[in-house]
């Protein structure tokens, strides 16, 4: 397997990183996970002005990422080698070495990571097992909450915790208690014809999926109902479902072990073609 690191392609075993990383000492850096259809990324302009958003964030300067034509460049050449109709895109990048301390480098030398793998997407109706983290909360003043931050510390913590508990993923909480996102998805609820999903404000990661199908809404005239929930009131709803721009939509079985409502009886499973569509032809969100 090949990787494209810092300008130029590399064998996997042979791409490797200074001691001195910032990336790999601090955390210091950021990415993008992105969806790989026949060799071309699904909303792969969305992907990059966010990329741009999460280097705003942290004043990392905006000419030392790769442009978005060599970004599919690189993907189409790199696609070659997974032999599927699928695959997962990570670009990742740390603002690389620097002195001792906290303080970034004045005029940093970036390390850029781009790796293509295979994946297989998985039916949307296969039901997830969702657990409540009770280790960790979003906080919604958190730089590395709002950015998808290459520190992973909190997520990791809520996964394992979920693990133990034989769970798919976990619900994380707001810092008042209600409900925010999944680990690695932002979450929807419907009830009747209405929407339901955790405002910006409970500090999410606002993902480009949740983005597709706000927009949907908008353009049906569906309502969307943005107020707290907390666990216990999700079996209110008719359906829970999870929302990201690798795996699109995925229902939700269970909550903390008990089963919630009936999608069948909703307009899930069109919502979930639309976005699978979507993510093969790279619709731009």
């Amino acid at each position: 397997m090949q990787v494209w690191m810092n300008g130029s392609f590399r064998d996997l075993d042979a791409a490797s990183i200074p001691v001195t990383d910032r990336g790999f000492l601090l955390g210091d850096g950021f990415f993008e996970t992105m969806r790989a259809h026949e060799g071309k990324i699904a909303w792969l302009d969305a992907h990059m002005e966010r990329l741009d958003f999460h280097a705003e964030q942290i004043e990392f300067p905006l000419d030392l990422l790769p442009a978005t034509k060599d970004v599919a460049e690189i993907v189409a050449t790199l696609f070659e080698q997974v032999r599927r109709k699928d695959a997962v895109v990570r670009l990742t990048v740390s603002r690389g070495s620097g002195e001792r301390g906290l303080l970034p480098p004045a005029d940093p030398d970036p390390t850029i990571l781009i790796t293509v793998s295979p994946f297989e997407p998985v039916d949307p109706g296969v039901g997830l097992k969702l657990f409540t983290s009770q280790k960790v909360r979003r906080n919604a003043n958190s730089v590395a909450g709002g950015i998808k931050s290459i520190n992973y510390l909190d997520n990791i913590a809520a996964k394992q915790e979920a693990h133990s508990y034989r769970g798919d993923d976990a619900i994380i909480l707001s810092a008042d208690g209600n409900v925010a996102e999944t680990t690695a998805a932002n979450i929807f609820g419907i009830k009747g014809d209405t929407l339901w999903t955790p405002d910006e404000d409970t500090g999410i990661l606002c993902g480009l999926a949740r983005g597709f199908v706000l927009g949907w809404a908008e353009e049906t005239g569906r309502e969307v109902d943005f107020e707290p929930k907390t666990p216990e009131m999700l079996k209110e709803l008719d359906a829970v479902f999870t929302a990201n721009a690798l795996q699109g939509l995925r229902i939700v079985d269970k909550v903390d072990g008990l089963v919630i409502g009936v999608p069948a009886m909703t307009f899930f499973a069109e919502l979930a073609q639309m976005v699978e569509t979507s993510l093969c032809e790279g619709i731009v969100v």
